[in-house]
């Protein structure tokens, strides 16, 4: 899917300029072993995609996705965790849309006010931050604060991690039905269909 340049006029890149990439995004299941495909940008809108499932064995053309650091040593200049999962989404521009060019997207988990359940989707919103495990480059989110014994007393330390709540899932988001992945925020995800999974970044050749 194709966007003009006027669609895009809004988006300002101000994602980390350390990259790594491309890679494909490998989708492979914790319990259901049958679950093993790849990641595919989906369109679901204007200038938004869906983290779908596409199940089997990928080609190359699976290589669309990139990884930008979001720090980097001062004193060494080597990049650091966590980051951002980016793909670029192409759009038209010139006399006719005769010239095709792209725009970085980075992932992001869109909030749902009725299931603990998020979607992943590529989009212009507030981007999430992931790291990964160097040895499996398997996706996971650093930490975030445990309130579930909270009380009257303040916590000596409220977080845990590393979570890895990736699901796959079949998700509805503005009339676009697809298997797509999604992070549950507390387990058992409210969804039925949902199927915890790893995703991690793999080269095809």
């Amino acid at each position: 899917m194709y966007f003009s340049a006027a669609v895009l006029a809004f988006a300002t890149s101000a994602f980390a300029q350390n990259q790594t990439g491309p890679f494909a995004l490998h989708i492979t299941g914790k319990t259901d072993k049958t679950i093993d495909g790849y990641g595919a940008s989906c369109h679901s809108g204007a200038a938004i995609e869906t983290l779908c499932y596409s199940a089997g064995a990928a080609s190359a053309s699976a290589n669309q996705y990139y990884y930008n650091y979001s720090s980097y040593s001062p004193d060494t200049g080597a990049v650091s965790q966590p980051g951002l999962i980016t793909w670029n989404l192409p759009f038209t521009s010139g006399a006719n849309g005769s010239s095709v060019s792209y725009e970085s997207q980075a992932l992001e988990l869109q909030v749902n006010l009725v299931s603990n359940v998020l979607p992943a989707m590529f989009g212009f919103g507030d981007p999430t931050y992931f790291s990964f495990h160097p040895d499996n480059g398997t996706f996971y989110v650093g930490s975030a604060v445990d309130d579930s014994s909270f009380n009257e007393t303040v916590p000596v330390e409220p977080y845990v991690g590393p979570i890895d709540n990736f699901y796959l899932c079949y998700q509805y988001f503005e009339g676009y039905y697809y298997r797509s992945v999604g992070w549950a925020l507390t387990t058992p995800p409210h969804n039925p269909s949902c199927e915890p999974v790893n995703v991690a970044m793999e080269v095809v050749a």
